[in-house]
C-alpha cells in the first residue's frame, strides 16, 4: 500500500515531467518562429486575377476524407491547359492517410516531414516553396507552424487567404465571417481580385 509521502512523491514527478513536455513545447514553438524570421522571403507583389495566372500554388489542411474531397474537387476545378497547379496539403498527424493520393502536382505531408522543432523539410516543399506562383492560395482555417512556415518562405507574387491566424502573410486578406466553404471561398477571391485588377 502506497503512503501519502510516496504519493505527494508521486504526484511531484508528475507535474515536473508534464512543466517539462510544455517548456519542451515552447521550446520547439520558439525555435520554428525565430526560423521564420530568418526565412522570411524577399518577393516580386503582384496583383493579377485569376484568369491572368498562369501558376497557381494551393495550400490547405487536410483533416478528413471529406476535407480531402473538398480540396482534390477545387484542384480539378481550377485545372486547365493554360494554367500549373500545385497542391500542398498538410495531414496534422503522424503519417499521411490512405485517402491522400499523391500524383505529379499533388504532394501530402504530414507530422512525419517535420523537424524536431515542427519545421516542414522535405525535398518536394523546397520546390514548392521556390517556386515563383503567380498567386498562392492559402485554403487553411487554423494557425498551424507548418503553413506559416510555407506562407512565410514563399516566393509567389501574390498570396490570398483568409484564415484570420495568418492574415499578416497575405497580400489579400479575405475577411471569412461564415466560415464558407473553399468552393464558395475561391469564389469570393476571384470576385475580390477582378476588383483589385480590373480584369
Amino acid at each position: 500500500m502506497l503512503t501519502l509521502g510516496i504519493l505527494k512523491i508521486l504526484y511531484s514527478f508528475a507535474r515536473l515531467y508534464f512543466k517539462s513536455l510544455i517548456m519542451i513545447k515552447l521550446i520547439k514553438k520558439y525555435l520554428l518562429k525565430q526560423c521564420l524570421k530568418n526565412h522570411q522571403a524577399v518577393r516580386e507583389k503582384t496583383i493579377i486575377s485569376l484568369e491572368q495566372a498562369r501558376t497557381m500554388g494551393i495550400l490547405c489542411q487536410i483533416t478528413d476524407e471529406e476535407s480531402y474531397k473538398e480540396v482534390y474537387d477545387l484542384f480539378s476545378k481550377l485545372h486547365s491547359p493554360k494554367r500549373t497547379l500545385w497542391l500542398m496539403g498538410y495531414i496534422n498527424q503522424k503519417e499521411v492517410p490512405y485517402y491522400c493520393l499523391q500524383q505529379l502536382s499533388v504532394d501530402y505531408f504530414s507530422n512525419k516531414n517535420l523537424n524536431w522543432y515542427g519545421k516542414p523539410d522535405f525535398p518536394q516543399l523546397h520546390d514548392f516553396i521556390k517556386k515563383d506562383f503567380d498567386i498562392l492560395i492559402d485554403f487553411s482555417r487554423n494557425d498551424l507552424l507548418p503553413l506559416r512556415y510555407i506562407l512565410t518562405a514563399s516566393n509567389a507574387k501574390l498570396i490570398v487567404g483568409a484564415n484570420e491566424y495568418v492574415q499578416e502573410l497575405y497580400d489579400v486578406f479575405i475577411k471569412d465571417e461564415a466560415n464558407i466553404d473553399s468552393l464558395k471561398l475561391l469564389e469570393t477571391i476571384h470576385n475580390y481580385l477582378i476588383k483589385l485588377t480590373g480584369v
